[in-house]
């Protein structure tokens, strides 16, 4: 079953209805935030889009909003009366409507507020607001931010070593808004107190105390502090040198262990480490004043000439505004001069120069080495690339097969020609088998056992001449066929032996 349609709304009710629906179709144009430093002036833009020409704006007013949920109108402008500031500390001095001299309707419709004079007290919400006939009222709300530029700047405070922490340095960003931040960066074990003043402008100054342990062993060191505020494009850094008051921190230099009986102008330098400086430097020994040959001259005694009576030890006390600090030195006198003492740190820099001397006549020798190798290879740079040990970049050429000899023609050779025998060198071609180069193989040549007739070895037996020259041939015919390279060592003919040495064939075995 189908529910009866809703009865229709009153007139008055319609009419509202209109008016909020004709409301929500106007335009106010404002910039959401706008910032402005202390002292200067700002514009607060507020404009009504362009509408009908029906639409008539009656009144523009602007209200500003305290922060603590109070408001009240400070610019109000109307057709006829014209522009008006109620805000009592204004009194139109500070506020005007840029627009006022315009006139009619244009004036109205561009209500953009200037504030000259720029107060802490004027940061705030400042809503513009048209009323206009018969679409109602439309407005847009504006956050105005006053910033003052801080002054920032940090110092160190001087203090006195001791066992309780104190506030060393301080850092103070004075006269900001808002209110600046500060922080420390150091490595130092320490405390930050920070505390703020609000200033009767509104701006607020913060100050930050760095508190840690006087010690001397932090004097001079130093430590940061970073500021950052709104109106810094990055955060600034104020670099601060701590300063502790201690009392001096004495040794004694310059002692080189050859003082000898007749040395002239010896001394002694009292070095102190203090804030502040030491005043008094006082130079006595151990066992009261000091010799009449000693001169004191500061923190620096003179002996102009040593003797026994400087065999002692002296003690050098500084004194600053802190305290007293002293040390002690004991001098050993010598008969003769020590060749180690005074002599040490000449040897030691002697031998210094003398490492480096070397170093660089050995480097120049292996240069020049190297460039005269460079220069007698024919090889140039490969024989340089061998000895690195990389790969060869000479290749000799692959053997080739030599099995004879051209004929030579039988000469007579003496121990004057001899060198000039020719001389057989077979080789053979890895490559090339045994069968086709025509040569014996070791198998198929017949023992000496088959050659002597399978008796064995035994000594020769008395022949007659002609045997033995037989059983000579029968010998080199078999060496012959051991390795060819026998036959090369033999000499051309017989009668060679007459002149010449004669040497076994056997004796190249």
């Amino acid at each position: 079953m189908a529910l009866p349609p809703p009865p229709p709304p009153p007139p008055l009710l319609l009419l509202l209805l209109l008016l909020g629906a004709g409301a929500q179709d106007l335009k106010v144009e404002v910039t959401p935030e706008v910032r402005g430093r202390l002292g200067g002036t700002v514009d607060l833009p507020c404009r009504l889009l362009p509408t009908g020409p029906d639409v008539k704006v009656s009144q523009v007013t602007w209200v500003r909003w305290d922060g603590v949920g109070r408001s009240y109108s400070v610019a109000v402008s109307h057709p006829e009366h014209g522009a008006s500031y109620p805000d009592p500390e204004t009194d139109g001095r500070r506020l005007k409507f840029l627009s006022a001299g315009l006139g009619g309707e244009a004036a109205l419709r561009d209500a953009t507020l200037q504030v000259r004079e720029l107060r802490a007290q004027d940061q705030g919400n400042y809503t513009c607001e048209f009323a206009t006939f018969p679409r109602g009222n439309s407005k847009g709300a504006t956050w105005l931010r006053v910033e003052a530029e801080p002054r920032n700047q940090a110092w160190a405070q001087e203090v006195t070593q001791g066992s309780l922490p104190t506030t060393v340095t301080f850092c103070v960003s004075a006269a900001g808004l808002p209110a600046a931040r500060l922080s420390w960066s150091t490595s130092l074990t320490y405390k930050a107190k920070v505390t703020q003043e609000e200033l009767p402008n509104g701006t607020v100054t913060v100050t930050s105390q760095l508190t840690l342990l006087p010690t001397r062993s932090i004097h001079g060191q130093t430590v940061t502090c970073k500021v950052e505020h709104e109106t810094l494009q990055e955060p600034q850094m104020l670099p601060v040198t701590l300063v502790i008051r201690h009392h001096p921190e004495v040794t004694i230099s310059s002692y080189d262990d050859n003082w000898f009986i007749g040395r002239s102008d010896a001394t002694l330098n009292c070095d102190a480490q203090s804030y502040p400086e030491p005043t008094v430097y006082e130079w006595s020994t151990l066992l009261g004043p000091l010799p009449p040959t000693v001169v004191v001259q500061g923190s620096r005694l003179v002996v102009h000439t040593v003797d026994s009576q400087v065999n002692t030890t002296f003690v050098c006390s500084a004194t600053n505004a802190v305290g007293t600090g002293r040390a002690e030195q004991t001098i050993l006198v010598r008969e003769n001069p020590n060749p180690a003492g005074s002599g040490a740190t000449g040897g030691i820099i002697g031998g210094i120069i003398a490492s480096i001397i070397a170093m660089a006549v050995i480097a120049t020798a292996v240069l020049i080495c190297r460039q005269q190798r460079k220069e007698r290879s024919p090889q140039g740079d490969s024989e340089e690339d061998d000895s690195l040990g990389g790969p060869p970049a000479y290749k000799p050429p692959p053997p080739k097969v030599k099995l004879e000899e051209p004929e030579v023609p039988l000469q007579l050779y003496s121990l004057d020609n001899c060198d000039h025998a020719p001389l057989k060198t077979p080789y053979f071609e890895p490559s090339v088998s045994t069968t086709e180069q025509d040569t014996p193989r070791y198998h198929e040549l017949p023992t000496l056992e088959e050659r002597v007739g399978g008796s064995g070895l035994r000594g020769p037996e008395p022949q007659e001449l002609g045997e033995e020259e037989e059983e000579e041939d029968e010998d080199d015919d078999y060496l012959d066929k051991i390795n060819p390279i026998y036959d090369a060592l033999a000499f051309a003919a017989a009668e060679a032996y007459q002149k010449g040495f004669v040497m076994s064939r056997a004796m190249y075995v």
